[in-house]
């Protein structure tokens, strides 16, 4: 089976996982500890190193705080790929490099724009489990002075050797499958071009005037 093949089975057996998740609920989990739940837990003690200094540190400051451990922690290559879906095959190599490059500006910008001041947010894991094709969930809470925020959940994937996240689900949205409706019906209209224009365009605008949290 080829590279695409195999990432393209990854990416429907995580609809499978989550479709588990809804019809039977968490307490059908087992605890699952291990490389894949420490990547996620060093991510999230970064986010909030980076929020306590936030304010200090500004948008800059996070960005560059921010893109080593998102580099270190998200497979981003696999999860721009799946982005575009049937339309990544017909780029060429300098599109790809070119669209990588900015799905990755725009990935660190928005975490340095979200997470800007420390207002007493904490990370919780709640269950993690090893799902199909060897990837593990890792199910964690957001909370702001004790108080449930949203649940964020992980799906972390071996590749190459290490362990990487290559899914988010907030609120139970899937980040990556949002991101592809919208992605591949920019290139379907507009072409892949404006896409690229619209995401170098997106990282300008959060460097500039970053939503509060």
């Amino acid at each position: 089976m080829g590279r695409q093949q195999t990432r393209q089975r990854q990416t429907v057996s995580w609809a499978i996982a989550l479709l588990w998740v809804v019809m039977v609920g968490a307490p059908a989990w087992a605890a699952h500890t291990g490389p894949a739940v420490a990547v996620v837990r060093q991510f999230q003690d970064t986010l909030l190193a980076v929020m306590k200094a936030g304010q200090s540190l500004g948008f800059e400051g996070r960005y560059r705080r921010l893109m080593p451990a998102v580099r270190a922690s998200h497979d981003l290559p696999y999860i721009a790929e799946v982005t575009l879906g049937p339309y990544w095959d017909k780029l060429s190599l300098a599109e790809r490099r070119a669209f990588v490059a900015a799905f990755a500006r725009l990935t660190v910008a928005t975490y340095a724009a979200q997470f800007r001041r420390d207002s007493g947010q904490a990370f919780h894991r709640t269950a993690s489990q090893a799902v199909a094709q060897g990837d593990v969930l890792v199910e964690t809470e957001l909370s702001t002075d004790g108080h449930k925020e949203a649940t964020i959940d992980y799906l972390v994937a071996p590749s190459a050797g290490r362990w990487r996240i290559v899914n988010i689900v907030a609120n139970g949205v899937s980040d990556l499958a949002l991101k592809r409706a919208q992605y591949t019906a920019i290139i379907r209209k507009k072409g892949f071009p404006v896409l690229l224009s619209i995401l170098r365009a997106k990282v300008t605008e959060l460097s500039h005037g970053a939503p509060k949290r």
